[in-house]
Formats: structure tokens, sequence, C-alpha cells
């Protein structure tokens, strides 16, 4: 089973609620790794452990870094689009945008997401017989770009075995509760 999840993010806005609220909205929105991940021009140069938010927000937030951090909050989006649950009842964190070695964008996803993962492979599972003998299984497709003032998403998720029809999508393995990225 299929299921899609798209947004789109006025960049400006995100802009906005990084003035209005610096480091709460950073901490609260984004992981450290995709903090770092977002400015990994300056993580690479400096010891990273050595900034706070708020040096990131004085100091060096250029426009490239406002981009990736409205494009991760895009795929944010698109991924509990696809969840089917919207943000209700998932935190902001609970939902990871990662960067694969191969430079594409992953999903990992922890807590509250995880759980509603597991609802919805569960319900494919219940639904397609032939793929709750495999238990359920979870593929992501992700991509999103930005450009001029917009940011824009689309996730896949592709629940039940057998779906490696997307092509050979890292499988989600679990580690606790949380999923291995």
């Amino acid at each position: 089973m299929f299921y899609l999840g798209t947004d789109l993010v006025y960049i400006p806005r995100i802009r906005a609620a990084l003035d209005r609220f610096g480091g709460r909205f950073l901490q609260r929105v984004y992981t450290p790794q995709e903090q770092r991940t977002c400015w990994r021009s300056l993580a690479r140069s400096i010891p990273w452990e050595t900034l706070n938010p708020e040096t990131l927000l004085n100091n060096h937030l250029t426009p490239d870094v406002v981009n990736r951090l409205a494009g991760r909050w895009a795929a944010k989006e698109a991924v509990v689009k696809a969840l089917g649950t919207g943000w209700y009842g998932v935190g902001y964190k609970d939902v990871e945008i990662t960067r694969r070695a191969t430079g594409e964008p992953g999903v990992c996803l922890h807590g509250r997401a995880l759980a509603a993962l597991d609802r919805r492979c569960a319900l494919h599972c219940q639904t397609h017989p032939v793929a709750a003998s495999a238990g359920p299984e979870a593929h992501w497709q992700v991509s999103f770009s930005h450009d001029r003032d917009y940011a824009t998403a689309s996730a896949i998720l592709v629940c039940g075995s057998g779906s490696g029809s997307l092509g050979p999508a890292p499988k989600a393995t679990r580690t606790g509760s949380d999923v291995e990225c």
C-alpha cells in the first residue's frame, strides 16, 4: 500500500519564526542532527559542540541555511501527511529528515511518529493477509526542493512486504523505540 504526503512552505514564514522565537523554534522543531546538516559547511569548520542555537541564529543564519530548514519543515509535513496523522499526536522532532551517504534525504521516526507508522502499516497487514505473514515493513522515499520564496516536499510511504516497487529504499529497522538512522 502506498501513502503520499506533500507540502509547500513559504520560506519567509520560516525566517520569521526564527527571527521571532530564535533558538526555541530551532530546538523545538529540528533534531540536533538536522541542525548540523543545515549548517553543514559551518559544522565542518568549527567544533559543533561549541555552538549553541542563539550563536547559530545570530552569527551564521544565511539564506542557504534558511532554505535548508524550510525544506526540512516541508519534508516533515509531507511525512506526517503520509502517516495519516498530520501533527495530531506527533511531535516535530519525532520526524527526523536525514541525509544518507548518497546525499539523498531519508526519514527517521521516533516516539509517537513510530507508533503512527506501526498503526498505518499494521492496518495494511490486516487488510492484506499475505503481507501480514511477513509482518509490517515500511519503506520511505522523500524529496524536497526550494526556489525563491518556496520550499516543497513529497514523501511516499510504502507498507507491506514486497514493497520494493519504488526501488531499493532502506527498510526501517528497530532499535528500542526508534528507527535506526
